[in-house]
């Protein structure tokens, strides 16, 4: 089974992290894990136990590769390592864009669920629940699964309203998705903040008086939405 590791990063790497380009994780072999584990990095201000403090700020990773080793292990001679050091080369991977499910959950009244984003890409702006759609699951499943993990709300009815091209984050933050918007129908339940990590709030709005600083995606569904068309 696997195991949730948390860890520290300081800001610079969880930046790095966070826009694609570091893709390795460099530890000292203190602690036990596996491929299939997933590190929880948290970002920490410093390495200073005294003045550090946590950002609020995480991030989950699946570990798919573990390689321990010690000094006597490498074939450099010891004395080389010293005068010059190590460093760490990371590939990069052939980039896909990704699925992102976008869940417009619409009350009697009309008005619709949008939360305040933070802690990743969108951060600050106004979006729907959702997520992305993983391996072997449904869209309406990812639905589903997604508007009760983020909001606390059980939705069982889903329609597909929108697919969209998801490219405003490309190159701020290397982001490419295929949104795709379904509408679900509230039923009643109690909304709650569900992760307060990735979202500050969730607040019912009219279609009419949206505000301002909407996610793409979101954006996007609600665009294709008022004007009756799919894509």
């Amino acid at each position: 089974m696997s195991q949730r590791i948390i860890k520290k990063v300081l800001p610079d790497y969880f930046q790095d992290i966070v826009d694609g380009k570091k893709k390795y994780e460099l530890r000292l072999n203190d602690f036990e894990v596996e491929p299939g584990d997933i590190l929880v990095l948290e970002e920490w201000t410093s390495v200073d136990p005294v003045s550090r403090r946590f950002t609020g700020r995480v991030l989950e990773k699946i570990v798919t590769y573990v390689r321990k080793f010690k000094l006597s292990d490498l074939w450099w001679s010891r004395q080389e390592i010293e005068d010059k050091g190590i460093q760490i080369i990371s590939f990069e991977d052939k980039k896909y864009p990704k699925v992102g499910i976008g869940v417009m959950i619409q009350n009697a009244e009309g008005l619709v669920l949008l939360g305040l984003r933070k802690g990743s890409h969108g951060s600050g702006e106004w979006s729907f629940p959702g997520g992305h759609l993983e391996m072997g699951e449904t869209i309406f499943e990812t639905a589903k699964r997604e508007t009760k993990e983020e909001t606390n709300l059980d939705i069982d009815k889903f329609e597909i309203i929108s697919v969209a091209d998801e490219l405003r984050y490309l190159q701020s933050d290397g982001k490419h998705y295929l949104n795709i918007g379904v509408r679900g129908i509230y039923n009643g339940g109690e909304v709650i903040v569900m992760e307060p990590d990735k979202c500050e709030e969730w607040r019912w709005f009219d279609l009419n008086n949206l505000p301002d600083n909407l996610f793409e995606g979101t954006l996007l569904t609600i665009n294709n939405f008022s004007k009756n068309k799919i894509y």
